[in-house]
């Protein structure tokens, strides 16, 4: 849940809470250490269901996902893109992510990131709030579409979505651009598996 919203000006902080080392933005849990005191939680839900051969993580946080990914899968290539310098420094030193060599991070807009990136990926994984808020244009057709292209053809992509009235709506949204698969819930958040669809290219 690391994506910085456009403007906005939370400052993140890394505090040890119940014994386990936690990012917050905003008051808001971003990302956990993955130790000995992890238990499964909503960024278990955000991994994909097969080994993919290289992941893409569109809000990088504190690199939960990125870790679990190293943990359920090996060091497959990830590139984990993160807007905020200061969670990535955080991430690097107070979450481990230096330690994985396998996992480029670029510091830059997840939204003009997808767009200019030529790449494709088996796994990506949107995960784009900060202090509990989605970031601006998660379901918008112009970043889905994006999303699209970007996943290969058998590929997976994950988005993390907040449990609300919209839900429906965000739903159909989704399924303009890619196939949406499955919707698990997770507490107050729904994640939403989705394949690339017959209209990407």
């Amino acid at each position: 849940m690391g994506q910085a919203i456009r403007g906005a000006q939370q400052t993140p902080i890394v505090v040890v809470e119940q014994g386990r080392t936690v990012l917050r933005v905003g008051g808001v849990i971003q990302s956990v250490g993955v130790d000995d005191t992890y238990q499964a939680d909503i960024w278990d839900a955000m991994l994909p269901r097969r080994q993919p051969a290289n992941a893409l993580i569109l809000g990088l946080g504190g690199g939960t996902i990125a870790t679990l990914l190293t943990q359920r899968y090996g060091p497959l290539p990830i590139t984990g893109v993160e807007r905020d310098p200061a969670v990535v420094w955080l991430a690097r030193h107070d979450f481990g992510l230096e330690a994985l060599e396998h996992l480029r991070i670029v510091t830059d807009d997840a939204f003009d990131y997808a767009r200019i990136c030529r790449e494709t990926f088996d796994a990506i994984c949107v995960d784009l709030y900060t202090a509990g808020k989605m970031a601006h244009g998660v379901l918008g057709g112009g970043f889905l579409r994006d999303v699209a292209r970007l996943l290969t053809s058998e590929g997976e992509a994950t988005i993390n979505l907040w449990r609300s009235p919209y839900l429906d709506d965000q739903l159909r949204r989704i399924g303009r651009e890619l196939l949406v698969r499955d919707v698990v819930p997770v507490d107050d958040n729904v994640v939403v598996h989705c394949g690339r669809g017959p209209t990407a290219r």
